[in-house]
């Protein structure tokens, strides 16, 4: 939990990190008096979810609302999944070398630049920020989470 600590003593343990700053600032007037100095001390868990609730507010002020990016997040999975599907499909049927390389006609016309744009420079992906390892512990904690409550019910 936060600290609030006035005049540089701790003056409260169990401090509510998420109160806005103007209203801590008042209640140390109403309190401790107008010259009081404060500072919030959170704790590391604290710390970490400021910095990711931070950089999701950027997120969403610059780029988009999270109903539109679960919707851009939606439409890439369905393309992938059908462009996928379909692949699948012709490279089963497919028994020559040439019928292979046609099977990935759309495909390629779907997707075939990604990887170009990414090697120039030109797109840049949140995983490739954030780490692949890191990314991939997350998908795995979450889907664990979800399987645990669905076989819970």
């Amino acid at each position: 939990m936060a600290k609030l600590i006035v005049n540089g003593q701790v003056v409260e343990q169990f401090f509510d990190a998420n109160m806005q700053q103007y209203a801590v600032a008042q209640l140390v007037e109403e309190n401790f008096g107008k010259d009081s100095t404060f500072s919030v001390e959170l704790s590391v868990e604290e710390a970490q979810q400021k910095s990711r609730d931070d950089v999701r507010l950027s997120i969403e002020q610059q780029v988009a609302d999270t109903e539109s990016l679960l919707g851009t997040t939606s439409d890439t999975v369905h393309m992938l999944l059908n462009e996928l599907s379909g692949f699948v499909n012709k490279l089963s049927d497919a028994s020559t070398l040439a019928e292979m390389r046609t099977a990935t006609t759309s495909l390629k016309a779907a997707i075939g630049d990604i990887e170009t744009k990414v090697s120039a420079g030109e797109l840049s992906f949140p995983y490739q920020t954030k780490g692949q390892d890191a990314v991939m512990a997350d998908i795995m904690t979450r889907a664990n989470g979800v399987d645990t409550v669905i076989k819970a019910k």
